[in-house]
């Protein structure tokens, strides 16, 4: 009975500590991130081509993922008019799944560093191969 309380109680933490960590993983992506540009190698290695804006006197294109699951893209055009795209989102585990409507989108995180943010992402649905964009945390 005694080998069954220390059981109970050991699940127990661990499933706080999981519950925890997820909610640290989720934290770390909420904000505004801007996208440097595409990494020009393979998985998830090479040399950095830059993000190119569409008139570099608008704000930069980025993605805000909220505390909600909800998410935003901002992408602006030549007159700096925003064209946004609302979507939800989730982390599992090492992927951030993105979906509006019928359609599902994969992140692979690669890497996360202070404000810096690597991800593989599908350039089709279930394709195996993923394009590697590096995305800047904003303050």
């Amino acid at each position: 009975m005694k080998m069954l309380k220390h059981s109970l109680a050991a699940l127990v933490v661990g499933i706080l500590f999981s519950c925890n960590g997820k909610a640290q993983n989720e934290q770390e992506l909420i904000g505004t991130w801007e996208i440097q540009g595409t990494l020009m190698g393979d998985n998830g290695e090479g040399w950095l081509m830059p993000h190119n804006q569409a008139n570099p006197d608008c704000e930069a294109d980025h993605t805000v993922f909220a505390e909600d699951n909800t998410a935003s893209e901002v992408r602006y055009n030549k007159n700096c008019d925003a064209k946004e795209k609302s979507f939800s989102w989730k982390r599992e585990g090492d992927h951030i799944i993105l979906t509006s409507g019928d359609r599902t989108v994969d992140w692979l995180i690669h890497s996360i560093e202070g404000d810096k943010m690597t991800v593989g992402v599908q350039m089709r649905p279930n394709a195996k191969n993923r394009m590697y964009a590096v995305y800047k945390k904003q303050e």
